[in-house]
């Protein structure tokens, strides 16, 4: 079933809802969509599953800009009003904004599923790639300003890049990973905040992921003490792409342990 809700400023967010038992709502990352979850999602037993799609990222609305973890958490917790208290999936940015919404009211989160949040790439050394991407999109160089995005922001290796699909001119993706790095900049990176997190987390990470997406999944499972974890020695920051089943299988042992 699709619904459609709003976030608190009245952005409009598209979701969609399957199965029954208690509530669990997947956060995607950049670039991704409600879709992006589907094939995890889908592997869950004994639960209803919630998928929305962030703001400005098709079919959901185009939110004020810049754009900021803040409103990003609101609309999280706009979804978790309409189905009530629920688990909370994310992966990469959508790990990011599941802790910020967390951190910012957990009556309704009662818990934390992450997959390497990008912690450690944000904040004021963003400032000069946002000045670049803004002239790049505003010359209509989507695919040149998605590449700084994966390169600046993401710190994507090019042997990485290299071996992965072409980066697409695509002006609504290049919308997209404008406002997700609007809140990487404005973001102030310290992670021992995330300490003051009481719900049960699961922090899942892949072995093969370049820095410093470990680092920051070492920093935040030294200010979570006793989160869960769990790493995918082969697979890197794509393991929710390459490896879907061990993704589910460790979101569904977690839940059901939860029970």
């Amino acid at each position: 079933m699709t619904i459609s809700l709003a976030g608190p400023d009245g952005t409009e967010l598209v979701a969609e809802v399957t199965g029954s038992g208690p509530p669990v709502v997947f956060v995607h990352g950049s670039n991704g969509d409600l879709n992006s979850w589907a094939d995890i999602a889908g592997r869950l037993t004994g639960y209803r599953v919630v998928r929305y799609t962030r703001r400005n990222h098709p079919p959901s609305g185009i939110g004020p800009a810049p754009n900021s973890f803040d409103a990003e958490a609101g609309d999280l917790h706009a979804v978790l009003g309409s189905v009530g208290r629920a688990h909370v999936v994310g992966a990469s940015y959508g790990a990011t904004v599941a802790l910020h919404a967390a951190l910012a009211d957990s009556s309704r989160v009662a818990s934390l599923a992450l997959f390497e949040p990008p912690l450690l790439l944000t904040g004021a050394r963003l400032a000069p790639a946002i000045e670049q991407y803004q002239r790049l999109f505003t010359t209509v160089r989507y695919a040149d300003a998605l590449e700084l995005f994966l390169r600046e922001a993401a710190q994507i290796p090019d042997d990485v890049l290299a071996s992965g699909p072409p980066i697409p001119d695509d002006p609504v993706a290049a919308m997209s990973a404008l406002a997700d790095l609007e809140a990487m900049a404005g973001d102030d990176g310290s992670v021992q905040r995330w300490a003051a997190i009481s719900v049960p987390v699961l922090l899942m990470q892949g072995g093969a992921s370049w820095p410093p997406l470990p680092e920051g999944m070492d920093a935040l499972a030294a200010a979570l003490p006793t989160a869960q974890r769990v790493v995918w020695d082969e697979h890197s920051h794509f393991a929710t792409v390459t490896a879907p089943e061990l993704v589910a299988e460790a979101v569904q042992e977690f839940l059901d342990g939860l029970a």
